[in-house]
């Protein structure tokens, strides 16, 4: 080897020492939650190495913790491009699919990572709630499994198998998930509210109000427990107590999030108010 390529060889060493450096500080800040100043180390790694895979994962990983999911996927593909085998980017980007709301093209993404590390229970998870999203419960809870066998502790697992379940109306298996997910974590109040739904997909309306009762004690502001638990009195001919369930729920519910729950609650408060 003459001395010029010696010089350039050592050059790009020295660079790709300098790329892990910036990438490691970027990492290290993004696990802060600093990710403006994680992202700018992570340009500084890629100036000295375009071609660093990891340093344009961990820069997507950033920008889509600034939401900035369009510019997230730009660097999931250069990452991809350089490493087809990368089942981080892979899981990555089914990510910033999610949260753009392409159900679809974030499954397909998630299979990709699932092919080449099947034991990622994360994966498995977002691949469920992206079923989910598109109506496909029955796979969903089939994720869901995968994802509990690998992670049965995960209170979040339990709490969206059993809101796939609830709407497949398999309210019993549905309750058995809310109960799994409130034994490791008593405090989780979406899982008090489903628990309470899926009791009244029972009929068993009083069990049904003492949960959403806990889910407000809990989060007094939890709008969707006010809605669930005014219906609950609605049937049980509590109309007192439903007309000042409804009144909360109005206050706190917002107008895009629950716009047919806001009609109805309009609607039951004008009928209960004329009598």
């Amino acid at each position: 080897m003459n001395k010029k390529n010696m010089k350039g060889k050592q050059a790009r060493e020295i660079n790709r020492h300098f790329a892990a450096v910036w990438n490691n500080k970027g990492t290290s800040l993004g696990n802060l939650g600093h990710y403006e100043e994680a992202l700018r180390c992570y340009e500084k790694a890629l100036e000295l190495d375009s071609r660093y895979a990891a340093a344009w994962n961990n820069k997507g990983n950033s920008l889509d913790c600034l939401g900035r999911n369009e510019e997230a996927l730009d660097c999931f593909d250069k990452a991809l491009e350089l490493d087809p085998h990368c089942a981080g980017a892979w899981y990555n980007k089914g990510a910033s699919l999610d949260n753009l709301g392409h159900f679809e093209d974030a499954v397909l993404c998630y299979d990709e990572a699932l092919e080449l590390d099947p034991s990622n229970a994360i994966v498995w998870y977002n691949k469920g709630s992206s079923l989910h999203f598109l109506g496909h419960d029955e796979d969903a809870v089939l994720c869901y499994d995968e994802a509990l066998a690998l992670d049965p502790r995960n209170a979040d697992t339990w709490a969206n198998k059993g809101v796939s379940l609830e709407n497949l109306c398999r309210y019993e298996e549905a309750i058995s998930c809310f109960e799994k997910a409130l034994e490791i974590d008593s405090l989780y109040v979406n899982a008090w509210n489903n628990k309470g739904r899926s009791l009244g997909g029972l009929g068993r309306f009083e069990e049904t109000i003492r949960c959403y009762d806990k889910a407000l004690e809990l989060d007094p502001d939890c709008a969707g427990a006010w809605f669930n638990k005014a219906l609950a009195e609605d049937i049980l001919s509590r109309w007192r107590e439903a007309v000042r369930s409804y009144q909360q729920f109005l206050i706190l519910a917002p107008e895009q999030q629950y716009a047919k729950q806001i009609e109805h609650a309009r609607k039951r408060l004008q009928e209960l108010e004329g009598n």
